[in-house]
């Protein structure tokens, strides 16, 4: 079963995220997968990618056959950067998380995501 902590750059100014990338099978044993990107609760209220719901949620996917991807939005975890007030800069981070996923070569070891579930906690 592999899985990897890694990070991203947000397309909105480059901040790495952390994501923690896992699967039930690796691409050699199965092509294709469905994907799910699990968002944290608010992080200036204690949220972060180790929330339990997050974590529920992640085990879960992954024990159905997606590969999941669980994110640290920009000050949470190790993520760099500091929330905004706004929340434009967040949502650039997820659909950095986003194009990350779906590009394909990125995820190597992991089946090609061939749609993708977008989890928000709150």
């Amino acid at each position: 079963m592999p899985s990897c902590t890694l990070f991203v750059e947000s397309r909105q100014d480059k901040t790495p995220l952390e994501i923690f990338v896992s699967a039930s099978q690796t691409r050699a044993e199965q092509q294709q997968a469905p994907g799910i990107i699990i968002a944290h609760p608010y992080g200036p209220l204690g949220g972060n990618m180790n929330n339990n719901v997050v974590i529920a949620l992640q085990q879960y996917f992954r024990s159905k056959g997606y590969v999941t991807i669980c994110m640290n939005f920009r000050g949470c975890g190790k993520s760099k950067g500091r929330t905004s007030w706004t929340a434009m800069a967040e949502r650039e981070d997820y659909m950095s998380i986003v194009d990350y996923a779906l590009e394909g070569s990125a995820l190597q070891d992991y089946p090609r995501i061939n749609r993708l579930i977008l989890c928000a906690s709150i």
